[in-house]
C-alpha cells in the first residue's frame, strides 16, 4: 500500500483496507469458523454467562448492531457453536449460550491464530502497537461522540 501524503487519509482509507486484509487472511490462514464470528465468539466468552448475556447485549458491548449480531448468530447456531433461547426474565428478548462446540472452537482458533498474529505484528515493536491502540481507542470514542451528537 502507497500511504498518502495526508495522514487524515492514511488513518481514515487505511484503516478499511487493513480491515478487509485482516479478516480476509484470518479466513485464508486460521481454519475454523471465519474470523467475525471468532470474535463475537471471543467476546462471548469474556461476558458473565449466568445468565447469558441477551443479544442486545452482546451487541452494546461489540459496538454494532443488534441486526448485525444476530444474523451471525443465526448462522453460528446452525453450525452448533451456539443456542438461542428466550429471556427468562425478558420474553421479548433472546439470550445466547455458547456450546461445547464453540468454546473448543474458540480455544482452537485462538491457539492457531498465534503464528498469524506474530506475523502480523512483525517488525512493530510494544511502543508501536500500544501508540497504534491509542489512535484507534481515541477515533472511536470519537465516532461515538459523533453519533451522540447526531442522536440529540
Amino acid at each position: 500500500m502507497k500511504p498518502p501524503e495526508n495522514t487524515e487519509y492514511l488513518l481514515f482509507g487505511g484503516t478499511f483496507v487493513l480491515a478487509n486484509k485482516l479478516q480476509f487472511m484470518g479466513d485464508k490462514l486460521v481454519e475454523g469458523i471465519p474470523t467475525k464470528q471468532w470474535f463475537l465468539l471471543r467476546n462471548m466468552i469474556d461476558m458473565p454467562q449466568n445468565p447469558p448475556p441477551a443479544i442486545n447485549q452482546i451487541a452494546a458491548a461489540m459496538d454494532s448492531t443488534r441486526q448485525n449480531i444476530s444474523k451471525m448468530l443465526e448462522v453460528m447456531e446452525r453450525e452448533g457453536y451456539v443456542t438461542l433461547e428466550k429471556s427468562q426474565s425478558d420474553k421479548r428478548s433472546q439470550c445466547v449460550r455458547i456450546t461445547e462446540k464453540g468454546f473448543a472452537c474458540a480455544q482452537k482458533k485462538a491457539e492457531d491464530a498465534q503464528n498469524f498474529l506474530n506475523d502480523l505484528y512483525k517488525g512493530i515493536s510494544k511502543e508501536e502497537q500500544i501508540a497504534a491502540g491509542k489512535v484507534l481507542v481515541k477515533m472511536v470514542e470519537n465516532l461515538q461522540a459523533m453519533e451522540e451528537r447526531m442522536d440529540s
